[in-house]
């Protein structure tokens, strides 16, 4: 159901990397070239005080989803519940 430009780089993510490393390898089998999934996910990439943005602006925060997945995010990039 996606449209993907021919020759654009495409960058799958989730909150760890699980369920977009799924997506990669079926759009892989489906003939998607230059698909890529961010290992570690949003939470990883959080976690390394890396840019993250919700629309154009800036955020410090990632919404766990509930208090277990929390607990895969630092302190200070957890948002509120």
């Amino acid at each position: 159901a996606l449209t993907i430009p021919e020759g654009a780089t495409v960058v799958v993510y989730c909150s760890i990397g699980y369920r977009s490393a799924a997506i990669v390898e079926d759009l892989k089998r489906a003939g998607i070239d230059n698909i890529y999934n961010l290992e570690g996910g949003l939470f990883g990439w959080a976690n390394e005080d890396r840019p993250i943005y919700r629309g154009t602006d800036r955020v410090d925060e990632v919404h766990p989803f509930n208090g277990v997945w929390g607990l895969l995010l630092r302190s200070d990039q957890r948002a509120e519940n």
